[in-house]
């Protein structure tokens, strides 16, 4: 809660602290413009002046008076006020001067004959910007009050749009309980966020899956490796050391350890990742390539074989095989006679043996002989 919380105020004070910067930006650029354009305009408007002048002078050889009541030619900028003469001294290129009442004067210097006039002209009374300016602050503030409604109103938006499916996703999983399955395809969104939803519920799956083999794991290695390690004690305590074993003896101790052995290698396949890794598979393919490495089987048993040939499944090929072995052994080893039928009906394989004794009802629970 604290985090996704945390997350929602930093997206809204995000983007209304962006709109608002955005804002100013924009007004300030909008004001910086008009008074670009409005100075610019004061400046051509002397230039015209200026060139006005120079060209009367050229042809009567008379200075004339600025055409403009808020012009005047002085001569030269010893004429001019000392603020304004030192403020050309300091910037010579500049053409904006105060008038010394808070005014704005625009002066340009004119070269008339061997000497050089100062055209000024008193633009203080043409200056719009500077006096609607405090008209337009009313009407700034209010398009920026918008601004910031409409960039708040986009913010709720996106976090409701973002972090309410994040949140969400927190929560499941939050109340997710060890053991069942993380359902999140109702919720998740078809963008980024539904992708990481589906990792997550992905990667909890394959956790799950691990803990279940590791469960699996553990439960079966203590019950199947203790009937052989059983035998090899009981069989260990009788053996003397000064008289060597008898056939019998060694025939249990083979067979205690080869059944260790397949054991912990079913076992240890059963523990990988890899076995749940499924491939297309050829059934009877499979089923034959069973029953042709088992020598014991084609040695001294019956066999019915009858499955489709063009019937496919989709399963780990390392765990069919040792399914399919296991089956098979533990139909040789405890039938009451040497009879195989493995037959394919609609979607079920039925691998049948003939038996002296009725099967338990709970066949299928777990440390259960199959027969």
């Amino acid at each position: 809660m604290l985090a996704s919380h945390s997350l929602k105020t930093s997206l809204q004070r995000s983007i209304v602290l962006f709109s608002l910067l955005l804002a100013l930006c924009l007004m300030l650029l909008m004001l910086g413009y008009a008074w670009v354009v409005e100075d610019n305009v004061f400046n051509r408007l002397v230039t015209t002046e200026a060139e006005h002048i120079s060209r009367q002078y050229q042809r009567t050889g008379n200075i004339i008076t600025p055409s403009q009541p808020f012009m005047m030619l002085h001569p030269g900028w010893q004429s001019m006020p000392g603020e304004i003469h030192q403020l050309h001294q300091q910037a010579p290129q500049r053409v904006e001067f105060p008038n010394g009442t808070g005014g704005t004067l625009h002066l340009q210097a004119i070269a008339l004959g061997k000497s050089e006039w100062i055209l000024a002209a008193d633009v203080t009374a043409f200056e719009v910007t500077r006096d609607y300016l405090p008209k337009l602050m009313p009407y700034l503030a209010l398009v920026l009050v918008v601004i910031l409604a409409l960039a708040f109103a986009l913010s709720r938006y996106l976090s409701l749009k973002i972090i309410r499916p994040l949140h969400v996703i927190s929560n499941k999983v939050k109340q997710h309980q060890s053991g069942t399955e993380l359902n999140l395809a109702d919720i998740l969104p078809n963008n980024e966020i539904g992708y990481l939803g589906q990792t997550i519920q992905h990667n909890i799956a394959q956790l799950q899956a691990a803990l279940a083999r590791e469960t699996d794991f553990t439960r079966d290695i203590s019950h199947e490796l203790r009937t052989p390690a059983t035998v090899l004690k009981m069989v260990l305590s009788r053996l003397s050391s000064s008289q060597a074993p008898d056939d019998q003896t060694l025939t249990k101790l083979k067979q205690a350890a080869l059944q260790m052995e397949h054991t912990i290698h079913v076992l240890l396949a059963l523990a990988r990742a890899e076995s749940m890794q499924l491939q297309p598979l050829c059934l009877l393919e499979e089923i034959e390539h069973c029953l042709v490495n088992n020598q014991r089987l084609m040695r001294q048993s019956e066999l019915k074989l009858q499955v489709d040939a063009d019937y496919h499944i989709s399963a780990n090929k390392n765990l069919l095989h040792i399914l399919l072995h296991n089956i098979i052994d533990n139909a040789l080893n405890h039938a009451c006679a040497s009879q195989l039928d493995i037959s394919l009906h609609n979607d079920a394989l039925v691998i049948a043996n003939p038996v002296a004794t009725e099967s338990p009802a709970d066949i299928l629970s777990p440390w259960r002989k199959k027969r």
